[in-house]
C-alpha cells in the first residue's frame, strides 16, 4: 500500500528521532562495555546489552532508509 507524501515524511522524521535515541544508548552501552573490559571486569550482561543495541540501531537505520526512499519517490 502506497503512502502519501506527508505520511512518509512524518514516518521518516519519527524514525530519525528514534535513531537518535537508539544511537545515544548504543554509544552509552559501548562506553560501558569497553570501560568494564579495560578495568578488568568484563561483563556478559554489558556485552549482551551492547549487542541488542547494535541490532536495534541496524534495524532502525534500515527502516529509516526505506522511509527515506519512499519520501524521495525512488
Amino acid at each position: 500500500m502506497a503512502r502519501s507524501g506527508a505520511d512518509a515524511l512524518g514516518s521518516r522524521q519519527r524514525l530519525e528521532m528514534l535513531g537518535g535515541f537508539v544511537g545515544l544508548f548504543t554509544v552509552l552501552a559501548l562506553v560501558n562495555a569497553v570501560g568494564l573490559i579495560v578495568t578488568g571486569r568484563p561483563s556478559m550482561l554489558a556485552s549482551l546489552v551492547l549487542l541488542a543495541m547494535l541490532v536495534l540501531s541496524w534495524l532502525t537505520y534500515r527502516a529509516w532508509r526505506r522511509a527515506d526512499r519512499a519520501v524521495k519517490g525512488g
